[in-house]
């Protein structure tokens, strides 16, 4: 029961410290809004489409 608490624990601190993390890069974000939009769409577009390339060639 004691390691569950801990993982669990562990797993809400690792989930905060992203979210904290991930509203402070783009509030000190160099680039414009749409901007910072357009580049993580981007990336998360390249990231499917090598995850798809993988699994096919699986």
């Amino acid at each position: 029961m004691e390691k569950k608490k801990k993982s669990g624990k562990a797993i809400s601190t690792l989930i905060l410290g992203t979210g904290i993390g991930a509203a402070l890069g783009v509030l000190l974000a160099p680039d414009k809004g749409s901007k910072t939009r357009n580049n993580i769409s981007n990336k998360a577009k390249e990231l499917v489409k090598r995850f798809k390339e993988k699994k096919s060639k699986d």
